[in-house]
């Protein structure tokens, strides 16, 4: 009866261990699933980041060749606007002195109808018909002559100088033709005088604009003689280094 029991009471021991080691066995096996999942998240999660890096770190450097795009393109508009600054003042220092040295040439003449001034960048000297024509006629009169002489002599010192020749005329200068041709014709007789005084006709241009950009009141004795004149417009050489850098 002894021996009987004992061999239930081991049987019972070796059930109960079985027991214990399964259980053991179906916990490690659950911590090694949840090891596992936890593992794959944690995976994930530093590919995540990892993909997060390398994004932030092309975002970066997209910006930071952006930036060196923009500061090259800074770099260039600056040199662009040095160059521009040099050849504006190279341009009125350029004018400055034409402007000087033909009023000085003219000063003789400013108390008879011969005005020298800068504007819009071009030096305009403007002479009187009564001064310039002789009376009733388009043709250079003696005492145009003379000072067309003076004002050659100048734009022979200046080679680069370009002379643009322009008639002006009062409303009631269109007898015999119109005031543009009047103008014009006037204009054309300055040109030939500058001309055969030895200056370059390639500098030589000449305009009409009649009656229609006067600068007195045509009502009036005194503002008709102020719109009866001639205007020679001289372009320094620089004034193409201006237009060339504009163009850029």
């Amino acid at each position: 009866m002894q021996k009987i029991t004992l061999s239930w009471l081991l049987l019972f021991v070796i059930l109960i261990s079985s027991c214990v080691s399964s259980k053991k066995y179906k916990a490690a096996t659950t911590a090694a699933q949840t090891a596992k999942t936890s593992n794959e998240e944690l995976t994930k999660k530093n590919n995540d980041l990892q993909t997060q890096v390398s994004d932030v770190i092309s975002s970066n450097k997209m910006l930071t060749d952006e930036r060196d795009r923009y500061q090259t393109q800074g770099d260039s508009a600056k040199q662009q606007l040095k160059q521009m600054q040099t050849s504006v003042d190279e341009y009125v220092g350029a004018t400055d002195a034409v402007h000087k040295k033909v009023a000085d040439k003219m000063a003789d003449y400013s108390s008879r109808g011969v005005d020298v001034e800068t504007k819009d960048g071009m030096v305009h000297v403007n002479i009187q018909d009564d001064l310039l024509y002789k009376k009733g006629t388009n043709k250079v009169g003696k005492d145009g002559e003379t000072v067309l002489g003076t004002l050659a002599s100048a734009l022979n010192e200046n080679p680069n100088l370009k002379v643009l020749v322009v008639g002006h005329t009062d409303d009631r200068a269109g007898k015999g033709g119109d005031s543009w041709t009047v103008s014009t014709e006037r204009a054309n007789s300055v040109v030939r005088m500058l001309k055969n005084m030895k200056i370059d006709p390639s500098r030589l241009t000449s305009a009409g604009q009649g009656q229609y950009n006067a600068v007195g009141d045509n009502s009036t004795p005194e503002g008709r003689a102020q719109n009866r004149k001639t205007e020679i417009i001289l372009s320094p050489e620089a004034f193409k280094l201006l237009n060339k850098n504009a163009g850029n």
